[in-house]
């Protein structure tokens, strides 16, 4: 449980620091902003689901 809300803690930072820097602060190239934005959304999934695999695994 607690590797997964680190996970998604994680993701949810990394996303919300690049927009807003992105928006507010300084304009980031799309070279750097697509994959540091794809990485935080993988973060976020990656933690959501391995709750849900662990919970199944539970369940049988």
């Amino acid at each position: 449980m607690k590797d997964k809300n680190i996970l998604i803690c994680v993701g949810i930072i990394i996303y919300i620091a690049m927009s807003g820097i992105d928006r507010f602060v300084y304009h980031i190239p799309n070279i750097i902003y697509i994959p540091v934005a794809i990485l935080g959304i993988a973060l976020i999934l990656i933690g959501f689901f391995k709750d849900k695999f662990k919970q199944e695994n539970f369940d049988l």
